[in-house]
């Protein structure tokens, strides 16, 4: 969140909002101990805006609040993060073939998202400058169908696939992968493969490729 941002947002959104985005890029790993001293005292804000922000960080499932425990962040569900999946991949493969059958174009934009992708791929950037990549690709791609709203919708349900995801990204070549298939398919949307399409999809959207290696290589985030 960037200074502007700060000024304009309400105390707690900018809270909420701040805490949100350490749980999901895992600057906070999951089962992690936090407090609201420390949130505060980090922040320089009374306890009072992060006890309600705790509140509201519970009720979507990122922290768990126990009494006279303390509160942690939450572990990764893997059933949460498989149905995440799979309304990802319903709504994904509907827009992608209404973009194919109703000969809708993707917007330029998303070639210079492609170069930028790999950018980060090439020169060794961060993780989560590809995922914002990611998003933004895949968000340009339901907009080309007029679903940018479904788009973020989705994005409001996938607290427990957003962290699986950024640790499938540390796995080897991960990201030059999901970039090489980013970039067949755009080739396959734009030829109107819808043959071709089928098979790249069961690869890209599956998400559920490294459950067993991510839970042996970091056996304390999941459920």
């Amino acid at each position: 969140m960037n200074r502007m941002e700060r000024n304009v947002l309400p105390l707690k959104e900018v809270i909420y909002q701040e805490l949100k985005n350490k749980i999901l890029n895992l600057e906070y790993k999951p089962g992690q101990m936090i407090s609201e001293t420390e949130i505060s005292d980090l922040l320089k804000v009374s306890r009072t805006p992060v006890r309600e922000v705790f509140i509201r960080l519970s009720h979507e499932k990122l922290i768990n609040i126990y009494p006279q425990k303390g509160t942690f962040v939450s572990l990764i569900d893997l059933s949460y993060v498989s149905e995440s999946v799979f309304m990802r991949n319903l709504l994904e493969n509907q827009i992608v073939r209404e973009i194919m059958e109703n000969g809708a174009e993707l917007p330029p934009e998303i070639r210079k998202n492609l170069r930028q992708q790999k950018e980060v791929v090439e020169e060794a950037g961060t993780v989560q400058e590809f995922l914002d990549l990611d998003n933004e690709y895949h968000r340009m791609i339901f907009k080309a169908a007029d679903h940018a709203v479904s788009w973020d919708i989705l994005s409001t349900t996938r607290i427990h696939y957003n962290r699986y995801r950024v640790l499938t990204m540390y796995l080897p070549e991960m990201l030059g992968k999901v970039y090489n298939e980013h970039c067949q398919l755009v080739e396959l949307i734009r030829n109107r493969d819808t043959a071709c399409y089928s098979i790249l999809k069961r690869h890209h959207y599956s998400g559920l490729d490294h459950p067993k290696a991510l839970k042996e290589k970091y056996p304390d985030y999941f459920l």
